[in-house]
């Protein structure tokens, strides 16, 4: 069942990486999308107020308070696909390039909304954050995730 985001609310997003792969162990791939979500912050009024780029995911609590949420994650999905995508296909340093770039393109090819790669999943997994009490537990959360990744 596909969730739908909810613009002028609170939201709760994963976008997480098809197969899950570990992409994001390295920095220049994390420093993108941390440049990619301000971007989206200065141009298409997105609000973050909690993230964290996990190795193969991410998650967010945003509002938007410009464009809708539905068109800002779509945007910010095919901009960051094409790019990452380019990053690790012309990474010297990247080790594990064929190995992820085969998974993209089967991803792509078993997804008739693509054409040649598929990066991220298709889902974003929205949760509206109606009360307050949800949004700290969201971003308590986000807090730990965090934390976990750096105090095992």
């Amino acid at each position: 069942m596909r969730r739908k985001t909810h613009s002028k609310h609170y939201n709760f997003i994963t976008i997480t990486v098809v197969e899950w792969v570990d992409v994001f162990i390295r920095v220049e791939y994390k420093d993108f999308i941390v440049e990619s979500l301000q971007h989206c912050q200065k141009h298409k009024g997105l609000e973050i107020y909690a993230y964290v780029i996990m190795s193969n995911h991410l998650h967010l609590v945003v509002y938007d308070s410009k464009d809708p949420l539905s068109n800002i994650l779509r945007d910010f999905k095919t901009y960051t696909s094409k790019m990452l995508f380019k990053m690790i296909a012309e990474n010297p340093k990247e080790s594990r390039k064929e190995w992820m770039l085969d998974i993209f393109r089967k991803a792509g090819q078993n997804n008739p909304l693509n054409l040649h790669y598929q990066f991220w999943q298709n889902e974003n997994y929205p949760v509206a954050l109606l009360t307050n009490e949800m949004i700290e537990q969201k971003i308590n959360y986000i807090h730990q995730s965090y934390k976990s990744r750096f105090c095992q």
